[in-house]
């Protein structure tokens, strides 16, 4: 029998995965181009959505989900019905201190939301949710990103205040993590309070995270090391020695020739070694809009009835 067969645990499944997901903050998906991530997370979402007592919200600026995901319902942000996040007309000047004829002209302040409480009630509704984010700017990505974990946030935390027991869950997929949360964009002043709600989500909110990257280094070591790493096939450098740091010696070598959707999960015990089966696509997903469309009125005219018409009905 061959090691690779013997690296193979069986018995640590999609279930599990849900199960060790809700004991931490969340995990975080990294493998080379192909490997098999969105089909993982897939599957990965689906198990979620058998729990009860989670709900999952998917934000993607890839087109990925809606093409090969089912049943879910699913919002285009960044689309004429609903964009959220508007440029700001007029430019943030900031004096600099001690420098007297010195301006700053802060550009992280460019984009702004513009509130939509049609919004926030549906994320906090309790469903699950694919919101398919159209915009290419990766700060007005984040943007977007922070509102959603916010609003989350938020309201989670109330219920836990006003019902300790409270027991519900929300799973955030985050997928190409790396565009609004790579190392320059969390080092931004306008991510002090994303990061603080980030680091206290599972303690205070219960809200775990399902992040999906090509490359752990093209990701803020500030969101990568509070997650769990799921690695796939790594052969970049740079991911390499991130990785193999945290691996024990038997598994440096096993990382740079995992089989598509092999996964080891690094739990900082036995990290097993996981197979996820091949994903299924079934059912539709559904667009949700940002207000109702009109039902148009059908008005029904009767005409009068003539001399004639009255003389021959007799």
């Amino acid at each position: 029998m061959t090691p690779t067969i013997e690296r193979v645990h069986s018995d640590f499944g999609l279930a599990e995965i849900i199960k060790d997901i809700k004991s931490h903050l969340g995990i975080v998906l990294a493998a080379e181009a192909g490997h098999g991530k969105s089909y993982t997370a897939f599957s990965i979402v689906q198990e979620a959505m058998k729990d009860k007592d989670t709900t999952v919200i998917i934000l993607s600026p890839s087109t990925i989900w809606r093409r090969n995901f089912g049943y879910i319902k699913y919002v285009k942000v960044g689309s004429s019905l609903f964009n959220p996040i508007i440029e700001k007309d007029d430019l943030a000047l900031e004096g600099v201190p001690y420098l007297r004829d010195t301006i700053h002209i802060n550009l992280d302040k460019k984009w702004i939301y513009q509130k939509s409480q049609w919004f926030e009630n549906l994320i906090t509704s309790n469903q699950h949710l694919l919101f398919e984010i159209k915009y290419k700017n990766g700060r007005r990505i984040k943007q977007f990103e922070s509102i959603a974990i916010k609003a989350i946030y938020d309201y989670q935390e109330r219920m836990i205040e006003e019902n300790p027991s409270y027991k519900h869950h929300f799973l955030i997929v985050l997928e190409e993590v790396q565009n609004a949360f790579g190392t320059y964009s969390m080092n931004a002043d306008d991510s002090l309070e994303l990061f603080t709600m980030f680091t206290q989500s599972r303690s205070d909110a219960n809200i775990h995270y399902l992040a999906i990257g090509q490359r752990l280094n093209d990701i803020s070591t500030k969101v990568v090391e509070r997650l769990r790493p799921m690695v796939g096939l790594t052969v970049g450098e740079n991911s390499l020695r991130k990785i193999k740091a945290q691996l024990p010696d038997i598994l440096k070598q096993r990382v740079q020739e995992l089989p598509s959707r092999h996964w080891l999960y690094l739990d900082g015990k036995d990290c097993p070694e996981i197979v996820i089966p091949e994903y299924n696509k079934e059912g539709e997903p559904i667009q949700t809009l940002p207000y109702e469309a009109p039902i148009p009125m059908v008005m029904s005219y009767s005409k009068k009835e003539g001399f004639f018409s009255k003389l021959f009905a007799k």
